[in-house]
Parts: C-alpha cells; structure tokens; sequence
C-alpha cells in the first residue's frame, strides 16, 4: 500500500472515531466520513466499500493500539507478569483512551453494532481477561495452582462490567488499585521473577490480535 493510500486510510478511520465520539454510530455513514475526513467519497468507497467497513477496521486499529500500551506497561512493571498488574493495564488502557472508552463503556450499543456487522473482518475484537490467559499464567507458575481460572475470568467480567455500568467515577484510579489489591492477594502467585508470565500475556494478546473470526 503506498504512503497515499495509508494516509487516506489512517483519515477515515481518524474520522470515523471522531463521529462515533461525537455523534454517535448511527451519524457514520461514507458521506459524513468523507466530509470529516475531507477526503472524496470514492476514495473513502475504494478503501472500505461500506462505513461499517471503515468501523471494523478503526475498532480493530484502536484495539491494537491497546494491546500495545498494555504490553508495554507489563514489560516496564518488574511486577508485569502477575494477572493483578494485568488486569490494572487493560482497565487502564480502556479508560484512558477516548475512543476505547466510548466503545467499552459509554456506547457499548455501538461496539454491539458494529462487531453484529463485521461480516468477515479478520477478528472482532475482546478485552478482559480470558480463562485460557488464567490458565496460561498457571501453568507459568503466576498464578496460585489452587484458583479456577473459569471462575476468576467471570469474576473479573462482572467486576469490569459493573465499573462500566456505573462510570463515570472520580475515584476510578482508587477503584482499580482496590481491584488489582483484591486480585493479588487471592490469585498471584508468591514468585520473584516475573518474567514468565510477560511471555504468556505477549503471547496471548498477539494470537488475538492474528485470530480469524469465526463464522
């Protein structure tokens, strides 16, 4: 793909999260796409032939870019590689990204929307904490031998989805200190080193990042 062309698809997905930050996901269409984007309707059309194309791939570019940020913290955190430090770097990335935020938590009809009208995109984008990461970290030695990882996965479902349903929260830095303290003390493992379970969680959010979509 030449520069142009990455330059005419990085603007319709900047413009799209911007009408779905804004104005919400029923004011996306190719027209209002092109005209926020200032870019001509047929080489919005040649890129991605629907707006619902356009959305799939600037979901799928922001939860990259998540992933990213959170791999990054877990590698700068000598204390990365345990679920609870973990699970305080996804919340965070949600949180703190607007577009992330609008999507996981202010406008999840949005998310439903688009990810119902994925078609056959490559994958469709999840963040929370799944049983198989759970189970990854146990068998790196991360988390206590003890613990269900199907349990733990939705536990921390239900306690991501109640912090959406009742955001926003002046004290949401407190609330997930509060969360990951809970989490470290009935999960962690006791270890020194880390390490580990960096590679289990790397390894994890890159086969997410490459699954197909099923179906």
């Amino acid at each position: 793909m030449s520069q142009s062309s990455l330059s005419v698809v990085d603007a319709v997905l900047d413009a799209a999260a911007d009408i779905i930050m804004n104005d919400g996901y029923s004011a996306v269409t190719v027209a209002s796409i092109s005209s926020r984007a200032d870019v001509p309707a047929d080489q919005v059309e040649e890129a991605f032939p629907t707006a619902n194309d356009a959305l799939v791939a600037m979901l799928n570019r922001e939860f990259q870019g998540m992933y990213r940020n959170i791999v990054e913290n877990i590698e700068r955190d000598p204390r990365g590689g345990l679920l609870s430090r973990m699970y305080t770097y996804i919340l965070s990335s949600v949180y703190e990204r607007p577009l992330a935020k609008t999507l996981f938590v202010i406008d999840r009809e949005a998310l439903n929307s688009i990810m119902r009208n994925a078609h056959s995109f490559t994958y469709v984008p999840n963040v929370g904490i799944r049983s198989e990461l759970i189970e990854g970290l146990q068998a790196a030695g991360m988390v206590r031998p003890d613990v269900d990882a199907r349990q733990v996965s939705s536990v921390l479902s239900t306690c991501s989805a109640g912090l959406a349903l009742t955001a926003p929260h002046d004290d949401l830095d407190l609330i997930i200190d509060g969360l990951a303290t809970l989490i470290s003390r009935a999960v962690d493992a006791e270890v020194d080193d880390t390490t580990p379970g960096k590679a289990v969680f790397y390894n994890w959010a890159t086969s997410l990042v490459a699954r197909p979509r099923e179906g």
